[in-house]
């Protein structure tokens, strides 16, 4: 039996940047065949370098990407697209800016040939804040970021301060923050969050679980990410706040997505306060770590 195609959804609210990133993986693909479904061809910016083939509403590049347009119903081109699952090794879909990425990822719940692999929302660093705030569009920007297996802070450069929108995007969604500036984020990065997607056969969600590490003194960075390279898989995630002893005087963030784990520091060590460690995961991995 053929192995499902991975399954990606980008969502986030209007003018966050979501085609930017989309442009910046059709170019950059490193040899993944992405099939990318967008609303509308107009808003792509493809290096015409790039175009292979103009047909339609299908545009096949030379790196062996192919963009369709998404035309009457999301699902019947879907459908359409995976009877030509030999030309591609990837399907992401371009939610609009007032979807929720999320029920647009369960499709792949629904259809066999689909292997939900994550949704990204990128996050407008000096906007969100306000939109979420507004009671007309809140709601939407609100669910989108609950949605996230990854938040790309998008705009960074234009924000005020940085740390605020950080401090308070972590109020609201569990996922990993990539700070970027257009959109600029590694493809290895945005990619491979199946890891998230972890339900019983039943299709009821496994009950999540935390747990925590605090360390009084700074950190040996080598021994952290020995630890997070032998944590059972079980944890989905792992999010923190650490003072590494080799950068003693600086605030760093890790972030682990399945095996993944990213590293970024965020400006100044806050005094004396303890290094932190969250790890997300199922019931299984609560059980895992107690009889260690």
């Amino acid at each position: 039996m053929t192995a499902p195609i991975p399954f990606t959804v980008i969502g986030g609210f209007l003018g966050a940047g979501k085609t930017t990133l989309l442009n910046r993986l059709l170019a950059g693909a490193e040899g993944r065949r992405l099939a990318v479904l967008v609303n509308d061809f107009g808003a792509l910016d493809i290096d015409g370098e790039l175009v292979a083939k103009h047909g339609g509403d299908t545009i096949a590049l030379s790196n062996g990407c192919l963009c369709c347009t998404i035309g009457d119903s999301l699902v019947a081109t879907l459908l359409a697209l995976l009877e030509r699952s030999d030309e591609f090794d990837h399907i992401v879909v371009e939610a609009s800016g007032v979807a929720d990425p999320g029920r647009i990822a369960d499709l792949a719940t629904l259809e066999a040939r689909l292997h939900r692999d994550g949704v990204i929302v990128v996050v407008d660093a000096d906007d969100v804040q306000r939109r979420a705030a507004d009671r007309r569009v809140g709601d939407t920007v609100l669910r989108q970021l609950k949605a996230a297996d990854l938040l790309v802070l998008n705009k960074i450069d234009l924000a005020d301060d940085p740390s605020v929108v950080r401090t308070w995007l972590d109020g609201q969604s569990m996922a990993p923050v990539l700070e970027a500036r257009h959109a600029d984020v590694t493809l290895a990065l945005v990619f491979g969050l199946d890891q998230h997607g972890v339900s019983q056969s039943d299709g009821n969600p496994k009950p999540f679980r935390s747990w925590s590490y605090s360390w009084p003194d700074p950190v040996d960075r080598s021994a952290l990410l020995a630890m997070l390279d032998e944590v059972p898989s079980h944890v989905l995630r792992a999010k923190g706040i650490v003072r590494f002893a080799d950068s003693a005087d600086r605030r760093s963030i890790v972030h682990m997505v399945g095996r993944r784990v990213d590293i970024s520091e965020d400006g100044s060590w806050p005094g004396d306060v303890e290094s932190r460690l969250v790890l997300v995961g199922t019931g299984a991995m609560l059980h895992s770590f107690e009889r260690e």
